[in-house]
């Protein structure tokens, strides 16, 4: 199946259809990749369509999505049978596939409809219950802990369905093709024996594959038609884990509407931009998790799809800027307090939130200070900070002590993962094997220019809410660690030979000299001096460096290691920042561009229109000339063609929807009201209802660059 055709169908709840690569996604039942929690199953189940004994071929014709819900149309060799599904993933973790049987000729037939799927060999035997089937599993993908798991596969809407005999069979091409399963051949759908449920097989076979399945006989008469329901419902249970959710309102059984009720309304003359909007609010509501399984203990937003279906804190304090234009601000909320409840007891932010463990979870540097500012603005609720604040001093000071022991005011990466860019010529210079580390081990030592700046921003705003909720003695102490830091940064991590803030290496306290787009992040601080920030504009806007026809690439052009394919030493790396385009960092660099370009100017007013111009027709598929938006992991600095490759298109470590607002829309939430501040030039006309500030709602529209804000 052609990638830009994908799509993706979730009901908010722990368990997405998202394939990387699909391969059969206009093939009834769910036929391709499917994660519960952050686990990978091939497929969930297929449907397959027999007429005396043999499968009907079903070419499938138009089809379209509404209110995430798929709708396609099958035709057959028979121009007299007809055949519709509808396909979602509702709130509680059922994946439903519906189909509706029409026979428009004038002779009777019979078919069998057949769910029917595949499992390992391992584990407790499949579960045989007359009308329906289960599948008991710890499913683990990668090296993350396990996801206990019971999947229940039922034709519930009506009496009728049997099981078929389970098989263990061995060979087979894993395609959804019924001439391929053990039942094909046999003279009759057979069902399992009362005492044999499954013959065991002796020696059990690792490569085999255990077929199980149900059917139902649906007889139609000349001119009628039927309707009938499969679905897969997916139930956590393990050790301290029983997790049933609440069935949804059978209106909305995917939470679609009710997550589009409390989302803000946004139409604009420009379509891309519109677009973008959109894909952002989607992708909320496709990658959300609720609270209630193990350590996910509040609503929670998944980084994407893929290995990456799960709670990252590499990407978490964007979904938090994202998520804060929800007029229900508790899934931004959620995200704060689920990694802060989860901090480990010397203080360290676990990189992932798993089900059933925190062992062996990873750290990632993230800005989680820039995150909760922002969403403080927006939804400000001094019971959220006294939840997180003694946490997040915890965990400030861990980074004092673990990431910074000489207490020099500037903050370590230690190896090449923690900060989430891997494959720089960052790590290389100071250590040629750093790009051969396999896990999240200390490796080197390296002051980070990103991650200073996260940590800064991080005490700064703490100072302030220990402020508001009346703690003096640590506003204190945090407002010494501001001032520190900042007087640090200025001094020691500008190099004046490259115009720009980069990194320094601790042992011979010398500034390494890599010219990286990180270097950029002190632009949205009160960090940089006058003189400093028109020395970064000049070499942000330099053709030679990073202003690209696409920019703003991950390494300067002029390195010797840069690379726009993303190619380190030879091999196509999948996650190079060795100058490919990333969002995330794109984010970053306007919302810099953007305070600079507030206070009075013109060259950061100009590179913003710029940047947001082409940061736009990347992720809303302009730049490919497409008009579906997908935000990916990272883009070609020349072309703006996407990391298709990968198979991620679900993807939230940026946070484009403040940038869209900001930039684009030229208002901000300050000091509990909503400001016309313009930053670039050119503004086109939009209209945004249901926009969030506390507990009130507002419509913002502009109209001829006149801002107008109307409480809804």
């Amino acid at each position: 199946m052609n990638q830009k055709s994908k799509f993706a169908l979730g009901g908010g709840g722990y368990c997405l259809y998202a394939p990387r690569f699909p391969k059969y996604q206009l093939t009834p039942g769910f036929a391709d990749e499917c994660l519960v929690f952050n686990a990978q199953l091939p497929r969930m189940f297929v449907l397959s369509v027999l007429e005396g004994g043999m499968p009907v071929v079903l070419t499938p014709g138009k089809w379209s999505l509404t209110n995430n819900v798929l709708r396609v149309e099958y035709g057959t060799e028979s121009k007299g049978l007809k055949i519709v599904e509808e396909r979602m993933v509702t709130s509680d973790d059922r994946f439903v596939s519906t189909l509706t049987l029409e026979n428009s000729s004038k002779n009777d037939t019979e078919l069998d409809v057949v769910m029917w799927t595949t499992t390992d060999v391992e584990g407790d035997p499949v579960s045989f219950e007359g009308d329906s089937f289960r599948v008991k599993r710890q499913l683990q993908t990668h090296d993350f802990p396990p996801v206990p798991t019971e999947i229940v596969f039922t034709n519930p809407d009506s009496k009728g369905a049997k099981c078929l005999q389970g098989f263990f069979a061995e060979g087979g091409s894993d395609r959804p093709d019924w001439e391929e399963t053990p039942w094909y051949d046999r003279a009759e759908l057979v069902t399992p024996k009362a005492k044999k449920p499954m013959v065991k097989p002796s020696p059990i076979l690792d490569t085999a594959t255990c077929y199980c399945g149900l059917f139902r006989t649906v007889p139609l008469k000349a001119g009628a038609s039927a309707t009938h329901r499969f679905e897969a419902n997916v139930v956590f249970k393990g050790k301290g884990i029983n997790y049933r959710p609440r069935r949804p309102d059978p209106k909305d059984e995917n939470g679609w509407l009710a997550f589009m009720e409390r989302a803000p309304r946004f139409s604009c003359e420009d379509k891309d931009i519109e677009r973008l909007v959109h894909h952002r609010l989607e992708a909320l509501h496709l990658l959300r998790i609720p609270n209630g399984v193990g350590h996910v203990s509040n609503p929670c937003v998944c980084e994407g799809n893929g290995l990456f279906h799960e709670p990252i804190s590499f990407s978490s304090p964007a979904i938090v800027r994202d998520a804060r234009w929800l007029s229900d601000p508790s899934l931004a909320r959620g995200i704060l307090k689920t990694f802060f409840e989860n901090v480990k007891q010397n203080g360290m932010v676990p990189g992932r939130i798993y089900m059933t463990s925190l062992q062996g979870a990873d750290f990632y540097h993230a800005d989680w200070g820039g995150g909760f500012e922002a969403l403080d603005d927006v939804h400000n609720d001094r019971a959220t900070k006294r939840a997180v604040l003694k946490a997040m001093e915890r965990y400030a000071k861990w980074l004092d002590n673990h990431r910074d022991p000489e207490g020099s005011g500037l903050t370590d990466i230690v190896n090449h993962f923690e900060n989430g860019q891997e494959f720089s010529r960052r790590y290389t210079v100071i250590d040629d094997k750093a790009d051969r580390a396999e896990e999240f081990a200390e490796q080197f030592r390296l002051k980070g220019i990103d991650v200073s700046v996260f940590r800064y921003r991080l005490v700064r705003f703490l100072k302030r809410v220990a402020d508001d909720l009346q703690e003096k003695a640590m506003a204190n102490r945090f407002e010494a660690a501001t001032e520190n830091i900042r007087e640090v940064i200025r001094k020691r991590m500008w190099d004046e030979k490259t115009n720009m803030f980069g990194d320094v290496d601790p042992k011979s306290r010398r500034k390494t000299g890599v010219k990286a787009a990180v270097g950029f992040y002190p632009l949205a601080t009160d960090i940089p001096t006058p003189q400093q920030i028109d020395a970064m504009l000049a070499v942000l806007g330099d053709k030679k460096e990073f202003w690209t026809r696409y920019p703003v690439p991950s390494l300067a052009a002029s390195d010797s290691a840069y690379d726009p394919d993303g190619q380190w030493k030879g091999t196509r790396r999948g996650c190079p920042w060795n100058g490919r385009v990333w969002p995330m960092i794109n984010s970053h660099v306007m919302e810099g561009l953007a305070y600079v370009a507030e206070r009075g100017n013109k060259q950061a007013s100009k590179l913003l229109g710029e940047l947001f111009k082409k940061t736009v027709a990347m992720c809303s598929g302009a730049a490919e000339g497409l008009d579906v938006a997908r935000v990916f992991e990272h883009y070609h600095p020349e072309n703006g063609r996407p990391s298709r490759f990968r198979g991620v298109d679900w993807y939230m470590h940026s946070f484009l929807l403040d940038n869209v607002f900001r930039v684009g829309c030229g208002f901000v939430v300050r000091f509990g009201e909503i400001q016309d501040d313009p930053v670039i030039a050119e503004m086109p006309d939009f209209k945004l209802a249901g926009c969030p500030v506390g507990n009130k709602r507002f419509v913002v529209e502009r109209k001829n660059g006149k801002l107008r804000v109307t409480p809804e």
